[in-house]
């Protein structure tokens, strides 16, 4: 072999064959090149080297100057000289050049091939003959290296398939992949993300030349973004104008080598279309968090360093200690591993990637769990930023030879470079700034325009000129215009969000985030046929909300901050709502404004604005078992139960979670992790109730009855049902939530045995209670909360309050006929009138807590104390109680009464109320909450018969009943 370059043997002395005898006919390099080579080349000084192969035969060589161009001259010679023959035909062959080939004809049936190859970590320059006698053309394999032949041998009786060609084609229309996060084993599993590919095709064709041609293309891509309280609705999105344009193609040509596992492309190219990418805190920090567990066990193995050199010592160590004749072939084989790896590219092109990005700051509560991942505070550091423009240039590069690890490295820094130099592209959109690069951009392409198209009309002529010149200025203009109108409203918009901030009030905070969010849905949606007067109701709609809602925070503000705080909250509370009554307003207009300058700037601008909407509704997940909320059940997508998920969550502003729902002929029964929603088919109204107020639900006749705790006592629900099916999905369905319920774990007769025609209230029956001494009518617990006690003029604090109601019902007795109506008479004259012994700013909330024996024996009270409060436990009970021994006789009643502490800035002013006896144990609050326990122990059943609250949370009223088990 020869090349025009200095050629550099392995050496020529050592080459494999060149001092053997002579075979019958065998390959040969010349001494000089033709002189038209030198001169094309314009190479004055050639080193030439000369190999004689016999057939078999192997020889090694490389290159001193491997970016000088390469060239093989070669014949076939068949005497006994060692010299190049002049006379024989010779031909050339272009090493650099992979795949490419000469032949010479030997004979009158032979034809001798040499091709460029590429095998495992190098080129090889392979000589064939070829039988032209027969039919077919029957190759002459090569004899290889030794570590090859097991191969070569394998292969043999594949070459009939060789020459085979098929085509394979997939299409599919839509792959859609959802991303479930339910990481947390207290918390639900939900959909976070949603990434759906549309208009997949991909093909693979084998050609008799032998090439593998691949082809890939991806229509659209769109990744939703469904993490809650997350700002921007569409994660990634894909603005085509071009429906048949993909936006991923990918297509690679490989040249097929024989006797190679070398893989050789002649082409490969790659082109993504330009992709928005809109990105915020809240979803950020979602992704990362649930990445996070993998980052950490990386982290936790590289911890481990010393564990791991001593173990890879020890195991070396172990290898090393055996005799193993075969270690030279091993380690040649880990070499030849270790090189086989390295792919070659004739052709590589990536073209240019354009990026525009949006990240959206806001504030969040740190969690200092996370500090220890790096992208957290990265993440944490960030300033907001607006369609920031990001354009890499395209990657082109010929004739590679490298590992897919170095080429990927080269490519990463390739766009590393890139990435720094387009800082000031990123600052430009700084959001704090009201991001001017989208000014300039405009002002920019108006300008362009400008100058542009009148040169190009004069080219064609001077009426061509003054279209171009008209063309041109309206450009300016418009350029001009829509820059600073869209400015206008960045600027706009950020001091909106910075005043919304101001006013402190974090429920309207979160109603405009909610607001904003359905209204870039809506107005995504209807884009197209968008009018200056749907814009215009929408804007007058942000003006009205705005002022409601500081209107509203006047009246609610004080009076909610005086509930928690006392007078200094009062006080706090006003400056909030003055300050409110004035910012909320301005925020709504402000909003007005920039929803009406994004509208005429969208309309004045010629650049289309392609609509961000979301495929589909977040996926419902209902719960496997209420016990690990973090197990769902898998199911497709029903678009019903992702709508009654939107009911519940309210569209995605609070933080609720759907578990399941059931349809049934008069209502849509949903059930969320906090509430049970009915909502009217006819009407379209909800029924909303919370878990810890229902109190029990059986089946009756025609449907299924819900019971509810009131104000007034226990109110009935009836749904009707008919289908037995729809009747145990609806069962199901409020099992899955019965621990939350007040007396769903409870056996009690008064609860199972009643039977209510209608929606009325529920009438409990007293007769079958142990230790009654007198038989007692129906009552419901709660009746007598309507009427509000007047204060007797005796009274003069709360000890007077308290002795009194004492004393009358200390004489009080079972034997009485109304003995449970007067009793609960005395307990809402206790809570009633205890706001007016403690009104206005010296308001204190309260608890009354009644317990009834009805187990027939004596009941030992242990303790009763207020774990939150600022008195001490009152304990009011009738005759029936020993107060030297603490035992409650059987058909006895106590009432247990304690109040807060004056509401403060540095006291909330809670009440709650512990009761521990050795039947049952008790946590009581003042306000709905779900920290209220009641359980009773072995042998006894617990149950609400009354669980009352103040709207406002001023006070609480339970009636618990205490019976033996064994009367079930």
């Amino acid at each position: 072999d020869r090349s025009t370059s200095d050629l550099l043997d392995c050496s020529p002395d050592k080459a494999k064959g060149n001092h053997s005898k002579r075979r019958s006919k065998a390959f040969e390099c010349g001494q000089e090149i033709a002189p038209i080579v030198r001169s094309i080349l314009g190479l004055d000084r050639i080193q030439e080297f000369v190999w004689v192969l016999q057939s078999g035969d192997v020889a090694c060589f490389g290159f001193d100057d491997p970016e000088k161009p390469h060239i093989l001259e070669w014949s076939c010679v068949d005497d006994e000289a060692y010299g190049f023959d002049q006379n024989k035909k010779k031909a050339f062959v272009e090493i650099d050049a992979m795949g490419s080939s000469s032949s010479l004809r030997v004979e009158s049936s032979n034809n001798v091939k040499c091709q460029i190859k590429a095998e495992h970590s190098s080129k090889v320059i392979e000589f064939s003959d070829t039988d032209l006698s027969g039919s077919a053309l029957v190759a002459k394999k090569r004899n290889t290296h030794t570590l090859l032949q097991a191969k070569a041998h394998s292969t043999n009786g594949a070459n009939d398939d060789e020459d085979a060609s098929f085509s394979l084609r997939i299409e599919i229309p839509t792959i859609a992949v959802s991303v479930i996060d339910n990481a947390i084993p207290s918390r639900h599993g939900r959909e976070i993300l949603l990434a759906q590919f549309d208009g997949i095709f991909a093909s693979f064709v084998q050609s008799r030349e032998g090439y593998h041609e691949i082809e890939f293309r991806l229509v659209t891509l769109q990744i939703d973004n469904h993490v809650p309280s997350s700002i921007h609705p569409v994660l990634i999105f894909c603005p085509k104008h071009d429906e048949t344009e993909p936006f991923i193609h990918l297509s690679a040509v490989r040249r097929l080598q024989e006797h190679s596992t070398t893989y050789v492309f002649r082409y490969v190219a790659f082109r993504m279309l330009e992709v928005s990418i809109s990105l915020d805190r809240i979803t950020a920090e979602t992704v990362a968090r649930f990445i996070e567990p993998v980052i950490v066990i990386k982290a936790e193995s590289s911890d481990e360093a010393s564990n791991f050199v001593s173990d890879l010592t020890a195991d070396m160590v172990m290898k090393n200690s055996r005799s193993d004749r075969s270690s030279p072939l091993t380690m040649e084989m880990m070499i030849q591993s270790a090189n086989s790896g390295r792919i070659y590219f004739e052709q590589l092109h990536l073209h240019p990637i354009r990026i525009a990005l949006t990240f959206t700051q806001e504030w969040m509560e740190l969690n200092q769990g996370n500090e220890s991942v790096m992208v957290f505070q990265f993440i944490r550091g960030m300033a907001s930023i607006a369609d920031a423009p990001l354009t890499f240039t395209s990657f082109v590069v010929s004739h590679v030879f490298e590992s897919p690890q170095a080429l990927l490295r080269v490519i990463a820094t390739h766009y590393s470079s890139q990435l720094t130099k387009q800082i000031f592209a990123i600052l430009g959109s700084l959001a704090i700034l009201g991001a001017p690069a989208d000014f300039i951009s405009n002002v920019g392409t108006g300008v362009r325009d400008f100058f542009y198209e009148p040169i190009q009309g004069a080219v064609h002529g001077p009426r061509q000129f003054i279209e171009g010149l008209e063309a041109g200025t309206q450009s300016l203009a418009r350029g001009v215009f829509v820059g600073i109108v869209r400015g206008a409203a960045n600027v706009t918009e950020i001091v909106n969000h910075n005043l919304a901030l101001a006013s402190a009030d974090d429920d309207f905070i979160d109603e405009r985030k909610a607001h904003q969010r359905m209204l870039t849905d809506a107005m995504s949606r209807g884009v197209t046929s968008r009018k200056f007067s749907d814009s215009m109701y929408l804007a007058m709609g942000s003006i009205a909300r705005g002022v409601r809602s500081g209107a509203l925070g006047i009246v609610d503000m004080p009076a909610r901050y005086a509930s928690k705080h006392g007078p200094v909250g009062l006080a706090k509370g006003v400056g909030k709502a003055m300050v409110g009554a004035i910012i909320k307003p301005v925020v709504g207009v402000g909003d007005a404004a920039a929803l009406l300058m994004n509208h005429v700037s969208d309309v004045t601008s010629n650049r289309q604005v392609l609509p961000k909407i979301p495929k589909r509704l977040r996926r419902a997940l209902p719960s496997r078992s209420i016990k690990k909320p973090n197990c769902v059940i898998l199911r497709p997508f029903d678009d019903r139960a992702a709508k009654a998920q939107k009911i519940v969550t309210g569209g995605e502003s609070c933080d609720d979670v759907y578990i399941g729902h059931v349809n049934i002929p008069s209502h849509l029964i949903i059930a969320s992790d906090q509430c049970l929603w009915a909502i009217d088919r006819r009407s379209r109204e909800a029924w909303c109730v919370s878990w810890e107020e229902i109190s029990h639900f059986g089946r009756v006749d025609g449907g299924v009855r819900v019971v509810v705790f009131s104000q007034t006592g226990l109110k009935p629900y009836v749904f009707q049902v008919e289908e037995e099916q729809e009747i145990l999905a609806f069962l199901e369905l409020l099992t899955m939530q019965l621990d939350k319920m007040g007396n769903a774990m409870s056996n009690l007769a008064e609860f199972k045995g009643i039977s209510s025609p209608g929606n009325d209230d529920i009438e409990i029956s007293m007769t079958n209670i142990s230790g009654i001494k007198t038989s007692q009518g129906r009552h419901v617990f709660g009746t007598c909360n309507k009427e509000r006690k007047r204060l007797a003029s005796t009274i003069k604090d709360e000890i007077d309050l308290i002795e009194q109601c004492f004393g009358r019902v200390k004489r009080m007795g079972s034997e009485m006929t109304k003995y449970f109506a007067t009793l609960d008479e005395e307990a809402w004259t206790l809570v009633s009138c205890w706001g007016q012994v403690f009104s206005g700013l010296s308001s204190r909330r309260c608890i009354a807590a009644s317990i009834i024996n009805g187990t027939g024996e004596d009941i030992q009270i242990k303790s009763t104390k207020l774990l939150e409060g600022g008195s001490p436990c009152y304990s009011i009970p009738t005759k029936e109680f020993d107060s030297d021994h603490g035992v409650l006789h059987a058909g006895g009643v106590i009432i247990f009464f304690g109040w807060s502490q004056q509401p403060s800035l540095l006291q909330p002013g809670n009440v709650f109320m512990h009761i521990e006896t050795n039947a049952f144990a008790a946590d009581l609050a003042h306000n709905k909450s779900r920290d209220i326990y009641a359980e009773a122990f072995a042998g006894y059943e617990l149950g609400f018969l009354e669980k009352s609250y103040d709207d406002n949370g001023w006070w609480a009223k339970y009636w618990l009943l205490i019976r033996k088990s064994d009367l079930r």
